[in-house]
């Protein structure tokens, strides 16, 4: 057996309707397939259930229909899972529908989120080639991209109006990129998720700051205006040049911390992103700081690392948006770290200055020239 029929197998489970023990009509009506619901405009529109008497394939189908007569608001028998096993990957989303005396539209549809609920990173839900009336059995699908950034995805059935509409069969399946997308806001520009450390902003396409900038190659490595390369090898380590310097470093992110660790010219390096604390360690140098609050600022959540014990124009670093991230670009990632300075703020401005004593201004009037 293939490992994409493996991996379309094991999904079956999640999402399918499955065949299961034998029961009776009114069981069979409440017991909804595992993991699926229904949610509706209004509440008491809408109910979902199983027929065994009459599904398009297999010994039973879902149906949704509406409870009333006048075809106000709509409902959807649906499921949420998490991305993560698609992203990267074209998904299709594909069922056998049926409706009868649909008065509005019906139609499968599926929504793939980032990290903001509000703003989908892909949609669609047959608006465009709705059922309407009544239809008979046949397979209908949604395909969709994943990105990377992905965080859930959700899909179902929704029927808007009154009638009735029986779904089956269900598959969730990996598709290569000959089977074109149906995505309704694919081209919808949407700006990419962001992080800042310091002073350095990056995404999954660049890395920025006023004084440097590294972007993406068409071989996957990344290049910088001062024409040094660095590349992503076997999927954790960071190798290349970077001002300079050869640089050869592991990250491991999605744990309770942040590790970037490694060799950076002839000096190691050790950095540690904590919940509480920050370590950012290149040979002699070093910044030890602790969290001293979250802030919502213009680019987002941000918190603020500062030494402990601090005040006011102590050494500290923000952190923002997809640094604090348990799956951030690793890449873009590793160069904003890097290209923030590891000595603290009173070193990168030239050293301590020392306070001085008060000017006794009575007891010394300042001097008048004649």
């Amino acid at each position: 057996m293939t490992d994409r029929m493996k991996q379309i197998l094991t999904l079956l489970w999640v999402a399918a309707l499955a065949i299961g023990d034998p029961a009776s009509a009114a069981e069979e009506k409440k017991a909804l397939p595992e993991g699926w619901f229904v949610t509706e405009s209004t509440p008491k529109l809408y109910e979902a259930g199983l027929d065994t008497e009459n599904p398009c394939e297999g010994n039973r189908s879902a149906y949704l229909r509406s409870l009333h007569a006048i075809p106000s608001g709509y409902g959807t028998f649906m499921q949420a899972f998490g991305a993560q096993t698609f992203r990267g990957k074209r998904l299709r989303f594909s069922a056998v529908v049926r409706t009868e005396n649909v008065q509005g539209w019906a139609g499968l549809w599926m929504r793939v989120e980032g990290e903001d609920p509000k703003e989908p990173l892909a949609f669609d839900n047959m608006q465009s080639r709705a059922l309407v009336g009544t239809s008979p059995c046949k397979r209908y699908e949604v395909v969709l991209d994943v990105p990377q950034e992905a965080k859930a995805i959700m899909a179902g059935l929704m029927l808007s109006g009154t009638g009735k509409a029986w779904m089956g069969t269900v598959r969730f399946e990996p598709v290569d990129a000959s089977v074109p997308v149906t995505n309704l806001i694919a081209e919808r520009p949407r700006p990419l998720p962001a992080g800042r450390i310091g002073g350095v902003w990056f995404n999954a396409e660049k890395v920025d700051s006023p004084t440097y900038r590294a972007l993406p190659q068409p071989d996957g490595s990344w290049k910088d205006n001062r024409a040094h390369v660095v590349s992503l090898v076997d999927g954790n380590r960071v190798k290349g040049t970077l001002a300079n310097q050869e640089l050869n470093v592991t990250i491991k992110a999605g744990g309770p911390s942040t590790l970037i660790q490694g060799q950076w010219g002839v000096d190691p390096v050790f950095i540690e992103l904590g919940a509480e604390k920050l370590v950012m360690k290149k040979g002699i140098h070093s910044r030890e700081l602790v969290r001293e609050d979250e802030r919502p600022r213009d680019d987002g959540r941000c918190i603020r690392y500062r030494v402990a014990g601090g005040v006011q124009g102590s050494d500290y670093l923000d952190i923002c948006g997809m640094a604090l991230s348990k799956n951030p670009p690793l890449l873009p990632l590793v160069i904003a770290f890097l290209t923030n300075d590891f000595r603290p703020l009173s070193a990168q401005l030239g050293g301590v200055i020392h306070p001085q004593a008060p000017v006794d201004r009575v007891a010394q009037p300042p001097r008048v020239n004649h």
